[in-house]
């Protein structure tokens, strides 16, 4: 498979990227909904709930490099061309819907990083050392900055939705193999 992507199909780069940040959004949302359910002090699979905000941290954080790569990457390296199954409709759906995407790739770790900086919580990257805090402790924005948080979580879990909904539609109702495109696995 090539590195760079083709008129028809995603390469190994762009694949990579995407589910890297496929996977790990899924971890992110799948350790939130631990983190904020166990008591302080409880452990769930061996983690304390603190372990597992500094997880969820952390994580964010190498979420956002991967995105403005992912980002970047995007600008410097041509897309395939439209599916040709892809409805005219469809196609606009998904340019915003990828504008969508992109935008909550970004905006989910940025405010994150804002409300744990700003309510100062720290950030403890991977259990090894403390970030420095840059902001400072400012309340009204920790705030906003969790609101921005939270309503961004709920945006992006719709947008996925739409996103994995038209990729299963066409793979399985049209039955196009339209998903082979970015398949990690999938030889063309």
């Amino acid at each position: 498979m090539s590195l760079l992507n083709s008129p028809t199909h995603y390469g190994a780069m762009t694949r990579f990227l995407h589910w890297a940040v496929f996977l790990l959004f899924v971890y992110q949302y799948l350790g939130a909904n631990l983190m904020t359910r166990i008591g302080s002090g409880k452990t769930l699979f061996g983690l304390t709930q603190g372990s597992y905000y500094n997880w969820h941290k952390s994580i964010g954080l190498t979420l956002l490099a991967l995105a403005l790569l992912r980002l970047a990457w995007r600008k410097l390296t041509p897309l395939p061309d439209w599916a040709p199954t892809l409805t005219p409709t469809e196609r606009a759906i998904s340019h915003w819907n990828e504008t969508l995407l992109y935008g909550c790739m970004i905006l989910m770790p940025v405010s994150g990083y804002l409300f744990v900086m700003a309510g100062d919580y720290g950030i403890k990257l991977f259990g090894g050392f403390d970030l420095p805090n840059p902001i400072g402790k400012q309340e009204g924005l920790a705030t906003l900055a969790r609101v921005v948080h939270i309503v961004t979580a709920y945006a992006t879990v719709v947008v996925v939705a739409w996103h994995v909904g038209l990729g299963f539609k066409h793979q399985i109702f049209d039955r196009d193999r339209f998903l082979d495109r970015m398949l990690p696995f999938v030889r063309r």
